[in-house]
């Protein structure tokens, strides 16, 4: 389901709908003059065999995309566990190519916000993490979790979740950028990549 991102109304949708509506953003027929992307958590989600995160958020940098990731920091009180590993190498990869990386410890939302080089804008605000549990992995959302999210194209709302995101979340006191929290972690971080 492709919503209209010119529409004012406010659209609910379930999961796969959601991934639906970000792969059409971040994917291969659409380029982002910006994207902010919260999830408390993420991954490097393929979405159905269209290609990972990564990729299609590395194409986006390399067209001249402003993109900002918020999350929470890797999980674990070591380095040594896989999905610390994961989520450390997707923050590295999209931090070396220019992404705006900000974790905060106790970061729950999640909101997805787009605007295209025609300032076409899509904001999604709901349950989903950026994760194949939360966006689904068959394009059913009967064999994954049940989340729902609201889709809006409206100016207004758009432009005024993108400031509560700079003032109250990127701009929340306890909110790090990447290169403070690596500098804060570099023992967790020396163990994830092992012996040199």
């Amino acid at each position: 389901m492709h919503i209209n991102e010119n529409m004012a109304a406010i659209t609910p949708c379930l999961g796969d709908a959601v991934a639906q509506e970000v792969l059409q953003w971040i994917g291969a027929f659409r380029q982002l003059s910006k994207a902010t992307i919260i999830s408390y958590n993420m991954q490097d989600y393929d979405f159905w065999g269209n290609g990972r995160l990564s990729i299609h958020l590395l194409r986006q940098l390399s067209f001249g995309a402003q993109i900002t990731v918020m999350t929470t920091p890797p999980p674990g009180n070591t380095g040594r566990g896989a999905t610390f590993k994961q989520k450390l190498a997707l923050l590295e990869e999209l931090d070396k190519n220019g992404a705006d990386i900000y974790l905060h410890t106790h970061l729950h939302a999640k909101a997805y916000l787009f605007q295209d080089i025609n300032q076409s804008e899509m904001l999604i605000v709901g349950s989903a993490n950026l994760t194949a549990a939360g966006f689904g992995t068959s394009g059913s959302h009967h064999n994954d979790l049940l989340e729902l999210a609201l889709l809006t194209g409206d100016h207004v709302v758009y432009q005024s979740t993108a400031a509560l995101i700079e003032t109250s979340l990127i701009g929340d006191a306890n909110t790090l950028d990447f290169a403070t929290w690596v500098a804060n972690n570099y023992v967790k971080i020396a163990q994830a990549k092992g012996p040199l």
